[in-house]
């Protein structure tokens, strides 16, 4: 069974490494993530998701005020645990969070080789508006998608 909870400070160095693994060319450190964590849960929300008490995915998003844009800050499953439902789940929590707060869209940015994060992100209404190129690195281009909630 999956279940969610807000991380705490003893999962930074699960975290971590999954980072490194996920995100090879820009992960996030442990100072990354205790910066993050500070913003818990005033202009940010992060989730974990756990099998077995077991770390398998984490989300976080940024919202500096009401009534602007919220900025998915990341969506991350191990890759034996997705397409089971655990990214779509982690949208809708970052997606509530970010209404309840005043949020007048979403914004995110997927490695335009993802396509199965992009065909989600899709699924879930989200529109492809711009590409950064060379956003995860040479050659790693992101597009840029955006959800509105008005």
């Amino acid at each position: 069974m999956i279940s969610y909870r807000q991380p705490i400070a003893l999962d930074i160095p699960v975290l971590v490494s999954y980072e490194k693994l996920l995100f090879p060319y820009s992960p996030w450190n442990s100072a990354q993530f205790k910066e993050e964590f500070a913003g818990i849960p005033s202009t940010r929300f992060m989730s974990v998701a756990e099998s077995e008490n077991t770390i398998i995915g984490y989300c976080g998003v940024f919202l500096p005020a009401p009534g602007v844009e919220a900025d998915v800050l990341t969506v991350a499953v191990l890759p034996e645990y997705r397409r089971q439902g655990i990214a779509k789940e982690f949208i809708r929590q970052i997606e509530d969070w970010s209404k309840e707060r005043g949020a007048s869209a979403m914004m995110l940015e997927v490695e335009h080789t993802n396509e199965s994060a992009i065909e989600l992100y899709k699924s879930l209404g989200y529109m492809k508006i711009s590409v950064r190129m060379d956003y995860y690195g040479p050659g790693k281009d992101a597009f840029v998608m955006r959800k509105d909630f008005a």
